[in-house]
């Protein structure tokens, strides 16, 4: 399997956080996958393609399912769940809400501003 830029995107952007979290290094995480720095640093940027196990062994050190974390295995992924979902949005008014109306897909909110 050849993997995409966009999963190289998402590996990269998860291995930022990773890193800042935990304060770990390159050196540390290219010792814990068994590759050089080197090799690790060019995988990241893109100079040379991954390979599956690189890739499996990455996400598994920083706790990450390869395919909820990678969008070209999320799309070889079935869909389990069939049916309506529920989800739940919230926001933020920059003052004292005293109406809230809906119609079909719209949410109307109207509040009071102190100026």
């Amino acid at each position: 399997m050849e993997f995409t830029y966009h999963d190289r995107q998402s590996l990269y952007d998860a291995w930022m956080s990773y890193k800042a979290k935990l304060r770990i290094t390159q050196i540390e995480m290219a010792k814990r996958l068994g590759v050089s720095q080197l090799d690790f640093s060019r995988a990241m940027r893109g100079d040379v393609p991954m390979d599956r196990n690189f890739v499996f062994r990455f996400c598994e050190e920083m706790g990450l399912d390869p395919e909820s974390a990678l969008p070209s295995l999320k799309k070889n992924r079935p869909v389990t769940h069939r049916g309506p979902i529920t989800i739940r949005t919230s926001l933020t008014v920059d003052g004292n809400i005293s109406k809230v109306e809906y119609s079909g897909d719209q949410v109307f909110i109207e509040y009071v501003k102190e100026l």
